[in-house]
């Protein structure tokens, strides 16, 4: 069951008393702070949500945002296709008093009236769910940092000496002595 406001619109309180769902694409354009963090979408959000009141009466949303977009990776400049895959659990409050009430194991989603937009209620998840490092293969990007430090070590090992950094700082204490 389905009870829109909009196109986009949803009425979470009167949904959830039904235990109704949304189920619809949105265009990537609707995602203002998402947009900005991607390169471009492959197609639109694909969003699924179920609305119902959980035992303590409140209103709770689950569902997913699902959508392929291309992501610049920081260290190569290049772009990476990756599929975002975005689970949602909030719980719907109609105050900030109300959600610093709800237990640690709920998400709240402050809502200012009766209806909100669904962009609105999935855009922080879908934000969450971008990947930290976006190269496939961190070795085959070509700015990855070097993983191996001190080239040279190998060559004090076989040589059974090992350099003393603090050997100039000896020479110098050494001539202020004198």
């Amino acid at each position: 069951m389905s009870t829109r406001a909009g196109a986009d619109v949803v009425l979470p309180y009167k949904l959830a008393r039904q235990a109704g769902g949304w189920r619809g694409t949105i265009a990537i354009d609707e995602f203002l702070r998402f947009g900005e963090l991607i390169s471009g979408a492959d197609g639109p959000v694909a969003v699924e949500l179920a609305f119902r009141l959980d035992e303590e009466g409140r209103c709770r949303m689950q569902g997913r945002a699902t959508v392929r977009v291309r992501i610049e990776c920081g260290r190569c400049l290049l772009p990476q296709a990756r599929a975002i895959d975005a689970p949602l659990d909030l719980c719907v409050v109609a105050s900030d008093t109300s959600a610093s009430e709800l237990v640690s194991e709920l998400e709240p989603y402050v809502l200012d009236g009766d209806e909100v937009r669904v962009a609105d209620l999935v855009e922080d998840d879908l934000i969450l769910a971008l990947p930290h490092q976006v190269c496939d293969e961190p070795q085959t990007c070509p700015n990855r940092p070097a993983l191996e430090y001190g080239e040279g070590a190998e060559t004090e090992q076989a040589s059974g000496e090992r350099a003393n950094p603090f050997a100039a700082l000896a020479d110098w204490v050494g001539k202020r002595k004198r």
